[in-house]
């Protein structure tokens, strides 16, 4: 009997791009969706939306669902200038922002992981082992991306990842994170663009209609965003790929 993975994503784009429009909306209010990957493992995919707070729920939820290993995937903000739009970041460690700074929340066991992925089904994958850091706020500007890099030595930075290995290690469950480059190292985005996006990733038009009036030159930022956006989660086939035929270890 093959065994369940249980991922959690924020985003709706993150979402599809793992499982299409398979999605129906659960009593707790997440979205989420079941499918069976070529070599009969079923793959479980619950939207959270953007944030910790959101990420803990769903991963909870998938705990109780009795998945046998937790794990996420979305678009990351890259740190390592040696990492391009698209390219997989594999975590072998997870850092948090906290209170008083940033600490260690999980860290890979060696060569011996709980989870190892089948990298020979993917074809032309352009990946990297490497820690990962969650953000309570994104990274904006590519001093700012620098810094934190240089600090933690994480490759890339998210808003999710670290509450996905929380559940994970209260729960007992072994723990995975693939994240996917959408803007790189030396991108500076608009901060001014954050408030006009919900919780869920949806735009909030207004907001986005009046910012444009005001600064019409961000319609060629928002494009470019649009357009890095689409080829990250192009590698979604990819990590589907890896994981056919994953190996859970037991405990």
């Amino acid at each position: 009997m093959k065994e369940t993975i249980g991922m959690v994503v924020a985003l709706p784009g993150e979402a599809r791009a793992l499982l299409g429009r398979r999605f129906r909306r659960k009593a707790s209010g997440f979205l989420h969706g079941r499918t069976v990957l070529e070599d009969g493992t079923e793959l479980v995919v619950v939207q959270s939306g953007m944030g910790m707070d959101n990420a803990f729920s769903a991963a909870g939820w998938l705990s109780e669902e009795g998945v046998a290993v937790l794990g996420c995937f979305g678009v990351s903000g890259g740190l390592d200038p040696g990492l391009g739009v698209g390219d997989l970041v594999f975590a072998d460690a997870v850092f948090v922002e906290r209170d008083d700074g940033i600490s260690l929340v999980w860290e890979k066991d060696g060569c011996d992981s709980d989870v190892t992925f089948n990298f020979e089904a993917a074809k032309g994958l352009t990946m990297s082992w490497g820690p990962v850091v969650t953000m309570r706020k994104p990274v904006f500007n590519a001093a700012g991306k620098r810094a934190l890099f240089d600090r933690t030595g994480a490759v890339a930075v998210d808003m999710e990842t670290a509450a996905v290995a929380r559940v994970a290690s209260r729960s007992g469950l072994p723990f995975f994170a693939v994240r996917t480059i959408c803007d790189s190292a030396d991108v500076t985005l608009s901060e001014s663009i954050y408030p006009c996006i919900d919780q869920q990733g949806r735009p909030r038009l207004p907001h986005l209609f009046r910012l444009i009036i005001r600064k019409p030159l961000l319609i060629s930022h928002l494009l470019r965003m649009k357009r890095d956006f689409t080829a990250a989660l192009a590698t979604a086939s990819q990590v589907r790929c890896c994981l056919m035929g994953v190996r859970i270890a037991q405990g």
